[in-house]
């Protein structure tokens, strides 16, 4: 025999077709089951439960990606600080090179390891929450194939690190001379290995979401998720945009300029071992600055396909800035609703003024044409007839000028904007409504007062009637 647990409990439509009064009776009482997956909240201890387990689970989802972060960043370092001492070798007066790669390597690796360790404890953990949003045990419920490969991606940009005694490997230098092409640059792997963890900044991103105000607050995400808005990295980026363009943008471009930078360093620097790195990295910044806003003097160049790559890179990333850096610029620009109100309304109050200006030079002028045209009846004298024909001329000026405004503030009302119009035509509908509610009290009030009339009437009546009875 089948037992089916009560969280999923099959309908009972099926049931009700072969069952009598007592299923029917049975199915109006009120259900504390799920119609699909899961136990529902069926009071306010379930409830309390579950929303406990919720803040727990998301306190330490929080604390797994600061910890994922520190483990990420450190093993960045390890990193960097092994390529620099291994390309410069300052510290080779008081300790082997060799020995402190070694060291910085093998740290490298037992950070990542850590960090893979707890980035899938960190994946478990938002499942889990998945989890209890649903009201399911059922954990396939959580894993689906986009998380699965999210999750591969992850771990497969985290697992790369240096890894001690590797050795070299040759690689081309470009150049514009025959001879300089035919050549080639011995670069170490673990350079190669420490460009690709740069990666792993996508936890910075992760770690932008969940301490964002936008995450923390429940407000804000409650009405999000009621308007199918996921608080992502995308929405929180977004907002911060809107709020801040100008801060966001710049953190972004300083920081973008200097691991280009030090990434261009290190492809490059082998080629030219005699300059210092130091220089080299001054002049990578100058290369990606000038690269990013796609100036190009021409004066600091790459001989490498991997500073090739870094370049065209950094062209495109600088097209994206600008673009949306003018997209910003415009729209701080534009006039807000406001104020394209009050300018509306200023242009307005001048056409409109001009336009009873010109209205009334020609009622001035026309008047001044009937005396000129009266005086030239009396008496034709030439100077009569010239004050005519300047009245006329007056008369005309007039009337094209009357025209004219005429025209301009009928484009003013054309241009108008859709919300000043609607917004024009329900104060012209409230107007009117309210005409016709006092029309109403009024109607009603002679009504009442036609009403007490006839009330008197009728008792003057019926006492009259009365009396002559008696």
């Amino acid at each position: 025999m089948l037992i089916l647990p009560k969280g999923n409990l099959p309908s009972s439509d099926w049931d009700s077709r072969d069952s009598g009064t007592a299923d029917r009776s049975r199915q109006s009482r009120p259900s504390v089951y799920g119609k699909r997956y899961g136990v529902a909240m069926s009071n306010a201890e379930t409830v309390r439960q579950r929303w406990k387990m919720r803040r727990r689970l998301s306190d330490l989802k929080v604390k797994l990606c600061d910890v994922t972060l520190l483990l990420a960043v450190s093993g960045l370092i390890l990193a960097m600080l092994d390529v620099e001492f291994t390309a410069t070798r300052i510290l080779e007066g008081f300790v082997n090179t060799e020995d402190l790669s070694f060291i910085l390597r093998t740290a490298a690796i037992f950070t990542t390891i850590a960090l893979l360790f707890f980035l899938l404890f960190y994946h478990f953990i938002d499942i889990k929450i998945q989890l209890v949003e649903t009201g399911t045990s059922n954990w396939r419920v959580g894993i689906t194939s986009e998380r699965v490969l999210n999750t591969l991606l992850e771990v497969a940009i985290c697992a790369i690190c240096p890894i001690p005694e590797t050795g070299f490997v040759a690689w081309p230098q470009l150049s514009n001379i025959a001879e300089k092409t035919r050549q080639y640059v011995n670069i170490p792997i673990s350079v190669l290995l420490t460009l690709p963890m740069f990666l792993r900044f996508f936890i910075v991103c992760r770690y932008m979401v969940l301490h964002s105000s936008q995450h923390q607050d429940t407000a804000t995400r409650t009405i999000a998720s009621l308007n199918h808005i996921a608080v992502d990295f995308r929405f929180v980026l977004k907002s911060e945009m809107y709020e801040r363009p100008l801060f966001v943008l710049s953190i972004a471009s300083i920081l973008f300029w200097c691991v280009v930078s030090w990434m261009l360093t290190q492809c490059e620097r082998y080629a030219y071992p005699s300059i210092s790195g130091f220089q080299h990295f001054a002049d990578y910044l100058w290369f990606e600055i000038i690269t990013f806003f796609s100036i190009g003097y021409g004066d600091v160049q790459v001989s490498t396909y991997c500073g090739r790559g870094l370049a065209m890179l950094t062209a495109i990333v600088g097209t994206l800035f600008s673009s949306t850096l003018i997209a910003l610029i415009s729209r701080k620009l534009i006039l807000t609703t406001c104020e394209k109100r009050v300018n509306h309304i200023i242009a307005e109050n001048n056409i409109t003024n001009e336009h009873k200006n010109a209205a009334a030079c020609v009622l001035q002028n026309t008047w001044r044409t009937v005396l000129r045209t009266r005086d030239y009846d009396k008496t034709s004298t030439r100077r009569n007839q010239q004050r005519l024909a300047r009245a006329q001329r007056m008369l005309l000026c007039s009337v094209l000028t009357f025209r004219k405004t005429r025209w301009k503030l009928r484009m003013q009302m054309e241009d108008e904007d859709d919300y000043f119009t609607a917004r024009r035509a329900f104060n012209e509908t409230e107007d009117r409504l309210q005409k016709v509610r006092q029309r109403q009290s009024q109607l009603d009030g002679k009504i009442s007062t036609l009403f007490e009339n006839v009330e008197a009437l009728t008792q003057a009546v019926m006492s009259r009637k009365c009396y002559l009875r008696q």
